[in-house]
């Protein structure tokens, strides 16, 4: 008998192990958004000193981090809508599998 599979994104996951990989999803996407949360509160990173060095690192920190289309916030949302689409997709293969092995159930089983 061949192995089944269900695919999320870039991985191929075993069909009995997707409900421990939903899982494994879902505390990472509640961690990440802990820390998207977290970033959000950050409007810029204050300088250690009152110098010029000090304050032009930190402007430079703050918008390449901070800001931008490529900054940390954007990748961790990026990450935060990668990761529930996967666990979508894995939800989505386990609802369909129960409903086959239901129905190949109710064949054999005639009930």
């Amino acid at each position: 008998m061949s192995k089944q599979y269900a695919r999320a994104g870039g991985w191929r996951i075993d069909l009995d192990k997707v409900p421990a990989a939903i899982k494994i999803f879902n505390d990472a996407l509640d961690e990440l958004s802990e820390l998207t949360n977290d970033v959000g509160y950050a409007q810029e990173i204050r300088p250690m000193g009152d110098d010029h060095v000090s304050r032009t690192l930190a402007d430079e920190v703050s918008s390449r981090h901070l800001g931008g289309s490529r900054g940390t916030i954007w990748a961790a949302a990026a990450l935060e809508g990668e990761l529930t689409k996967a666990i979508r997709s894995l939800e989505n293969a386990r609802r369909n599998y129960r409903r086959a092995e239901d129905a190949n159930r109710h064949t054999v089983f005639g009930g």
